[in-house]
């Protein structure tokens, strides 16, 4: 009986393995992997125009237009420009040639599909690789908040932005050192009433502050620490403190709000510090020196996706920590044309992205809500 069982076994083990191997097989071709073009590059390009995404777009036409203009100038009075985008096709000229074609077509077109077919007539169509090469990218949201503040201590508004110290280099002091040891007294240019929304700024790279006169101050960013960023919020979720898939900003304001005497354990975890200075404009500048525009701006890694480039944003309804989210088919609840024209700290990688909502508590609301996945194109004129 034993040898005829071993025998049993070996067939059924030998069939358990073909299943294995023709399942792996027929996943491999549903779901190719998004090889990048260069290695330490974010993109891949493809080839067959069957798998372009629906070139549909759900926002503004005029601030599409306004944010194209935004990287025109750019690409106008760029200099360097990295190599390793210029060989595989991104060069300014072309991303020039590419934003003005696109805006004249776009203008003319009068429906998605006359759209779609301008596009795939026109343009090679290049994928994020996204997590593990599968194309998946994590979207999250910014914008500029607006608070109430001072130019000086009060009793009310104590809690101060700085610019950067005289001795400032990289890798200057952590955040907690920095507190601990009050590094950069001297240094505050505006104050404001709450620890929370001072560091919202940090978080956000920009903002505007009410004085009590009415008056407005507009600061944006002007350097950081050089250390890691770890976000607040991923500490809550680590520590159970709030679900994956619940996080937002309101609720992590929410959070804090119950429990202020937890804020400097969380604050003081993410080394990085971020230091101010007093601009002359209302409307944040990103990364690249242009104005960002609502719903039309991104903010990426720029060492993995071209600056300026023009970009299109499918968005689904999946948050992290769905249980649905490995599966190959998923809703697009939005998609638009963006203009990559930012970058910040926590934006690393080919897997993430970050939406710019505009200014003040409705945008801003509208931002902490965005946490979910999707897809990445960007366009270059064949």
């Amino acid at each position: 009986m034993k040898p005829r069982n071993n025998s049993l076994n070996l067939l059924l083990a030998a069939a358990m393995l073909f299943v294995i191997l023709q399942t792996s097989c027929s996943s491999a071709v549903k779901k190719p992997l998004l090889l990048p073009m260069k290695p330490g590059l974010g993109l891949s390009e493809i080839s067959n125009p069957e798998q372009f995404p629906d070139f549909r777009d759900d926002y503004d036409k005029d601030l599409l237009l306004q944010s194209i203009s935004n990287s025109l100038e750019y690409f106008k009075n760029i200099k360097p420009y990295p190599s390793t985008f210029s060989s595989i096709g991104f060069t300014p000229e072309k991303q020039t040639e590419t934003l003005k074609l696109f805006r004249d077509g776009y203008i003319r077109c009068n429906n998605s599909q006359e759209l779609n077919e301008f596009v795939s007539k026109n343009f090679r169509v290049f994928q994020a690789v996204g997590t593990l090469y599968n194309g998946e990218v994590h979207f999250t949201g910014y914008g500029t908040p607006i608070y109430d503040g001072s130019l000086t201590p009060t009793e009310t508004f104590r809690y101060p932005l700085y610019e950067k110290p005289a001795d400032f280099k990289k890798p200057y002091f952590t955040r907690r050192e920095i507190e601990e040891r009050n590094l950069l007294r001297g240094t505050e240019i505006a104050y404001l009433k709450s620890k929370l929304e001072a560091y919202l700024i940090h978080v956000q790279g920009s903002g505007q502050i009410r004085l009590p006169s009415g008056e407005k101050v507009y600061v944006g960013y002007a350097g950081d620490s050089g250390h890691s960023y770890t976000g607040i919020g991923r500490l809550l979720v680590r520590d159970s403190k709030v679900q994956k898939e619940e996080l937002t900003l309101s609720v992590l304001i929410e959070y804090f709000d119950r429990h202020p005497d937890e804020l400097d354990y969380y604050l003081r975890q993410n080394d990085r510090f971020i230091f101010f200075k007093k601009v002359p404009h209302a409307v944040p500048h990103g990364s690249i020196g242009v104005p960002v525009t609502s719903m039309r701006s991104i903010a990426t890694d720029k060492k993995v996706f071209p600056p300026g480039g023009l970009a299109f944003a499918t968005i689904g309804t999946q948050r992290p920590g769905d249980a649905n989210r490995s599966k190959e088919e998923w809703h697009v609840e939005k998609s638009f044309f963006v203009l990559d024209q930012d970058t910040g700290s926590a934006i690393k990688t080919p897997a993430r992205a970050d939406v710019f909502f505009g200014i003040g508590d409705r945008a801003m609301y509208k931002a902490g809500n965005l946490n979910t996945y999707g897809r990445l194109y960007y366009l270059l004129k064949k």
